[in-house]
């Protein structure tokens, strides 16, 4: 997995800019465009705002570039939009997450992208506990990796496979021995004083 330290590089006249995929980014983008489909045709066909858009989403900022774009209709652009349009592909790209894990993937179910993004930024906030901001801010990619991370260590720490009767457990999946179970429930116990007493 490429994780988003490489930020998308374009260079516009004299000003070169650093597009960063973030889930941020994706989530406007796509919700925007109703598709990131849509949003590579409006690149092809020319539409200056839509380049705007991508701009936007990718620096987090708004310039003198991005506003000239949203209000250029069809003034002419001194600069060919055929240098702009292939870095911005690979930006939407990058934006969709791991191209291998969606290969390996591709057995499953087929999700919208708005629900794919919801998943991350749950997974985000939720099983990571990242603040919203940091979840926001993060890439695909670094948020599918770090919990692949997350999973592993609760693996280490819990046992990735433990049988429970005739069960096979599974931990990255957050399943957990009957006995493991009780252990943790016994510590919410005020009257258990001793690990002897919680086991017992």
């Amino acid at each position: 997995m490429q994780l988003a330290t490489n930020d998308v590089e374009i260079t516009v006249g004299r000003e070169t800019l650093f597009l960063r995929p973030t889930l941020r980014a994706a989530f406007r983008l796509e919700q925007k465009y109703d598709g990131f489909d849509k949003l590579i045709r409006e690149l092809f066909t020319g539409r200056l705002s839509a380049y705007g858009d991508v701009i936007k989403e990718g620096t987090g900022q708004r310039s003198a570039l991005t506003d000239y774009l949203d209000n250029a209709g069809d003034t002419p652009l001194a600069v060919s939009l055929d240098l702009l349009v292939g870095p911005m592909c690979d930006f939407i790209v990058s934006m969709t997450g791991d191209a291998e894990a969606a290969v390996e993937a591709s057995k499953g179910k087929p999700i919208s992208f708005k629900e794919y993004h919801t998943r991350l930024y749950r997974i985000a906030t939720g099983w990571l506990g990242w603040p919203p901001e940091v979840a926001w801010d993060a890439s695909p990619a670094e948020i599918l990796e770090a919990y692949q991370g997350r999973t592993e260590m609760l693996a280490a720490v819990f046992g990735g496979k433990q049988e429970d009767g005739n069960k096979t457990l599974d931990a990255t999946k957050g399943e957990v021995s009957s006995a493991v179970r009780a252990e943790l429930n016994a510590l919410g116990d005020l009257t258990n004083t001793t690990m002897a007493e919680v086991r017992g």
